[in-house]
């Protein structure tokens, strides 16, 4: 009896498996990630296996809610994704210039193109502030997107060194694929 229920429900599992929809769970293809243990985020690089022509992403995790210096954390499901490009030499070199940003004086801001989305960027297109801040030994990029709320800023902090090694890593990507795009 056992042997018969265990043998439908894996049948059952993989019909299910196979009959998703490819609009619900679309693919990610992760060139290069990061994650950051002290706060728990991630930034990641990647594209969509759906997508043509192909697009590459910086994902710079979610987004927390307050002021400019302070945030808190409490969306897990949103994510800021920023279009690089449509191959890697390009990502790179949207990636080459945010990392010049770094080197701006205290708050310096710029505004660059961003999608806030669940789970994967979609067609919604917003201006996304990035300011270069500054504290004692570090340096420090802040994304924030404009809210309706008065005092209220959604942002996530980026430190040089976890971009840096975004960087390298994509770089490093570039060279053990020569061939992709």
């Amino acid at each position: 009896m056992k042997k018969l229920f265990t043998t439908l429900v894996l049948a059952c599992v993989t019909v299910f498996a196979f009959a998703q929809s490819s609009s619900v769970l679309r693919p990610r293809i992760e060139i290069a990630e990061m994650l950051d243990e002290n706060d728990n985020t991630v930034m990641e690089v990647f594209y969509m296996n759906d997508e043509t022509p192909r697009q590459y992403y910086l994902s710079v995790g979610n987004l927390g809610v307050g002021t400019n210096i302070v945030q808190v954390g409490f969306d897990p499901v949103f994510e800021l994704f920023i279009p690089l490009g449509g191959t890697l030499e390009e990502a790179i070199a949207s990636m080459e210039m945010l990392k010049a940003f770094y080197k701006q004086p205290r708050k310096s801001t710029m505004e660059i193109q961003g999608i806030f989305s669940v789970a994967y960027p979609n067609d919604n297109v917003l201006t996304v502030t990035v300011t270069s801040r500054r504290f004692i030994f570090s340096k420090v990029l802040e994304f924030s997107i404009p809210t309706e709320s008065d005092g209220i800023v959604r942002a996530t902090h980026i430190y040089r060194s976890k971009f840096n090694g975004l960087l390298t890593s994509v770089k490093l990507y570039r060279r053990l694929h020569p061939k992709e795009l």
